[in-house]
């Protein structure tokens, strides 16, 4: 599968987030921890791809740049700018040097649910996200 420009943007999204600290407390972010179900959809041209489904672990008191704007896998340089957090919500800009300027978000509508996307100036792609809280986690490596 090819990626688009908006995937290696997308990409970039995690690895910023995943280096970058942000130094406020992960307690005051509203999402419950626990084993949750991420799926993954790619929109170009007004085409949907198929979902992509992950799983991740999120420890209580885990920092939410790092778990929940962590969705896609780490490719490419990019720099993450603007970032904005609230107790239910997450948002920045990115700049990537093999993708166009693009716009990123996780809002939550409860503790147990989010939906996101990452979307590139100008080109009519998006990368959408939601998150369920599946069940607890059982163990460190779940």
């Amino acid at each position: 599968m090819k990626l688009s420009l908006l995937t290696a943007a997308a990409a970039c999204a995690f690895a910023i987030t995943a280096t970058t600290p942000v130094h406020a407390d992960p307690g005051d972010f509203g999402a419950m921890p626990g084993l949750w179900k991420i799926l993954v959809r790619h929109v170009a041209n007004g085409k949907t791809g198929a979902p992509e489904v992950h799983w991740h672990c999120v420890d209580e008191g885990a920092d939410p740049w790092t778990t929940f704007a962590a969705w896609t896998p780490a490719e490419g340089e990019c720099t993450a700018t603007d970032k904005r957090r609230r107790s239910t919500s997450l948002a920045w800009k990115l700049t990537c040097k093999a993708a166009p300027p693009a716009s990123a978000h996780v809002d939550f509508d409860s503790a147990k649910h989010y939906t996101g996307s990452v979307t590139a100036e100008g080109r009519g792609e998006v990368t959408q996200v939601e998150g369920d809280r599946y069940a607890a986690c059982t163990s460190p490596q779940d």
